[in-house]
């Protein structure tokens, strides 16, 4: 792949803000050194920080514990050297943006308002290439209840769940109570499209429902409900497109049932998944089976990590992320790198993959026009 001018947008206006910002600079720190990098960050009120902003801000991000266990020296050295050089755009740096003098833009959006397909439909609406998951599968996997519906709609099996969304409840909030009886306890109340375990609760008493209802229902206008699963949760990263995507490695989680907050999952001590997991290679393969065929029910290419536990008649989804945290340490990096595949050689298959898509993109738009004329 030759030197490609790769620009790197993070933060955001959701709730998994300082997520995003980690693993864009872990990304950046990540590229090959012949491509030339460009780095935007979009503000909690979104607006776009300018090139001369960038140095200082990262000096702030630079000490905050979770990017200070996930960046190493070498690594904070050289995003430094990436944000000295951002100084020398010329212009507003959404016009920096959007000017289509990258070869790649890569959305390192967790959450609302970038994972979940709006930035994607901007830029394919703007015709520009972008990397990570495409507009379709990000719209549909950062919603847990879609992702129930489509998965469940081939077959693939899913916890039990109920939905509530909040015109229901502000209507008649005794009825979902009991929608959700039937669940059985423990039940774990879900944000349907936040991660990173914002806005989540876990309850062992229908008494705790109500209250945990309304948490969820501040973060979000609709929940998901949904029994516990007993087992071991796994993930699967897959990076590709829809016809030949590549299948990661099987990562163990290790957290335990009830340690489900960020701290829990992205604190400098979580970082002890296991990788490859303590499988054998009959169940590896319908782990990654299963995986595969959420990936294509939910129309993605790109990148993703599909989590599933693993019951006693076959696996169960948990959820899917379009985009996983990252840094040297998370599951969906060392899943990869345990099958050969280190940090460069992933980026440069994820740019690879989101630079075929756009030239079928072009063809596509060319062929309408010749059509329309």
């Amino acid at each position: 792949m030759p030197s490609l001018k790769l620009a790197l947008i993070c933060g955001g206006t959701g709730a998994e803000h300082i997520g995003s910002i980690e693993s864009a600079l872990w990304l950046l720190s990540q590229f090959r050194p012949d491509h030339q990098p460009g780095f935007f960050y979009q503000y909690p009120d979104g607006r776009l920080a300018e090139a001369a902003e960038l140095p200082a801000l990262f000096e702030t991000w630079a000490v905050h514990p979770y990017i200070k266990a996930w960046i190493d020296p070498a690594g904070a050295e050289h995003c430094r050297a990436v944000f000295r050089k951002a100084t020398h755009w010329t212009g507003p740096a959404w016009t920096a943006l959007t000017s289509g003098s990258w070869d790649l833009i890569w959305p390192a959006f967790h959450g609302q308002g970038g994972e979940d397909g709006s930035i994607q439909g901007l830029l394919e609406f703007l015709g520009l290439a972008y990397g990570g998951c495409n507009l379709e599968g990000s719209a549909l996997g950062i919603d847990k209840i879609l992702t129930k519906q489509c998965c469940e709609a081939v077959g693939l099996a899913v916890a039990p769940w109920a939905a509530i969304d909040s015109a229901a409840w502000a209507r008649d909030p005794a009825a979902c109570l009991e929608r959700c009886r039937p669940l059985g306890l423990p039940l774990f109340i879900k944000p349907a499209r936040l991660g990173s375990s914002i806005g989540l609760s876990r309850i062992t008493r229908f008494e705790d429902l109500a209250p945990a209802i309304q948490a969820g229902l501040n973060w979000d206008s609709r929940i998901l409900i949904e029994a516990q699963v007993q087992g071991i949760e796994y993930g699967i990263g897959i990076v590709g497109n829809q016809a030949q995507p590549m299948i990661s490695a099987v990562a163990e989680s290790t957290l335990h049932s009830d340690s489900y907050d960020y701290e829990a999952k992205y604190s400098a001590d979580a970082l002890d998944d296991i990788v490859p997991a303590r499988l054998d290679a009959d169940t590896t393969a319908r782990l990654q089976d299963f995986a595969l065929k959420a990936w294509q029910a939910l129309d993605m290419c790109g990148l993703a990590r599909i989590d599933c536990f693993l019951g006693p008649h076959g696996p169960i989804l948990n959820e899917v992320n379009t985009m996983p945290g990252l840094s040297a340490w998370a599951p969906f990096v060392m899943a990869w790198r345990h099958i050969g595949v280190n940090a460069p050689g992933l980026m440069d298959l994820i740019v690879q993959e989101a630079l075929n898509r756009n030239l079928v993109s072009d063809r596509k738009r060319a062929d309408n026009i010749v059509l329309t004329n």
